[in-house]
């Protein structure tokens, strides 16, 4: 409103330069029209602005009554508090994967990712669930529960890591229930789509734009994604919230 008033005032103010300077009678007894012209654009101006100071009062008011709008990445309904960013390199974790050699090795690997898992494994309770936009709980020990999201993304990676090693390790002898092995083949290839399928979503919804260069550890053209700086949430703050909230105690495995 105040930019049309300007443009306005504007193009008048223009059209009366001219017009002041083309001869006119005088007339003593009324302000020239400049004058009044300038006393109602100052009175506007400041009812303006006193509009939008009281309308910004309003909105802050009325966003202070209903929670603020949920940031990028956050929980909907402000179930979850927002958390700190940080900024973070992105290192080779040499124990993140294992070595394909050794059962030690994916014992290592394993304690590893479970070390980002809080205790009750990022599930959390929410009274009154049918209040907020939610989908319908997870039925738990009587209450209802719900998964951060962040901590599924985790089990899910790990999951499809874990059939992936399976599959280029040697399998131990005896392994001729081909029935059995069949419903278990059927299974994790369930659990692994839907893993793909999750973190695709997920990748979709997070949008890193984090620039990524040269990788550091080869000649080779590309990129690993090592040596760049993302913008990252404050992760083991947001474990230690979980671990405060847990329904449970116990940290079970990941798969």
């Amino acid at each position: 409103m105040s930019r049309s008033f300007d443009k306005d005032s504007s193009a008048r103010a223009s059209s009366e330069f001219l017009i002041e300077h083309q001869a006119r009678p005088q007339r003593p007894t009324r302000q020239p029209w400049s004058m009044r012209k300038a006393a109602l654009v100052t009175v506007c101006i400041l009812v303006g602005s006193l509009e939008l100071i009281v309308l910004e009062t309003i909105l802050v008011r009325w966003g202070e009554a209903r929670g603020c709008p949920p940031a990028l990445l956050s929980e909907l309904n402000n179930l979850v508090p927002n958390f700190p960013t940080t900024p973070v390199l992105f290192r080779k974790d040499a124990f993140a994967t294992v070595d394909h050699e050794s059962e030690q090795s994916r014992n290592i690997t394993r304690d590893n990712w479970l070390s980002y898992m809080p205790k009750g494994n990022g599930f959390i309770a929410v009274n009154d669930s049918e209040k907020y936009q939610l989908p319908d709980p997870i039925p738990f020990l009587g209450q209802s529960a719900y998964s951060i999201a962040v901590f599924h993304q985790l089990h899910c990676l790990y999951a499809i890591m874990d059939i992936y090693n399976d599959l280029t390790s040697e399998r131990p002898a005896g392994h001729a229930d081909h029935h059995h092995h069949g419903r278990e083949e059927a299974s994790a290839h369930h659990h692994v789509d839907h893993c793909f399928r999750y973190l695709r979503q997920s990748l979709l919804c997070c949008g890193d734009t984090a620039l990524e260069g040269q990788d550091p550890n080869t000649n080779k053209t590309g990129t690993d994604g090592t040596g760049a700086v993302h913008m990252c949430k404050d992760f083991e703050t947001i474990r230690s919230w979980a671990e405060d909230h847990r329904l449970v105690n116990n940290k079970d495995a990941l798969k």
